[in-house]
């Protein structure tokens, strides 16, 4: 959310509202259990902007995120919606 809110800004859009819930798959392996995926739902509410454009500044925020970095071993899903 900080991510999105940040490039939303940046591209001259004013985020009124930005929530992103993570649901984290955990799944036993053979070392134990690991954290296998990781389901980001996202909904925002943006003064001015297009779907197409929020569905690609979302995908920007999503791959290039410090915290997404972090965790680029592990595959990250988005749902990002406009409410």
């Amino acid at each position: 959310s900080m991510a999105l809110s940040n490039i939303i800004a940046e591209k001259g859009y004013n985020p009124l509202e930005v929530n992103t819930e993570a649901k984290v798959m955990m799944e036993a392996v053979e070392a134990g259990v690991a954290i296998t995926s990781i389901h980001l739902e996202t909904k925002a509410r943006i003064e001015g902007i297009d779907l197409d454009t929020f569905q690609q500044l979302a995908a920007d925020a999503k791959n290039n995120c410090p915290v997404s970095k972090a965790l680029s071993a592990i595959r990250i899903y988005l749902d990002a919606s406009l409410i």
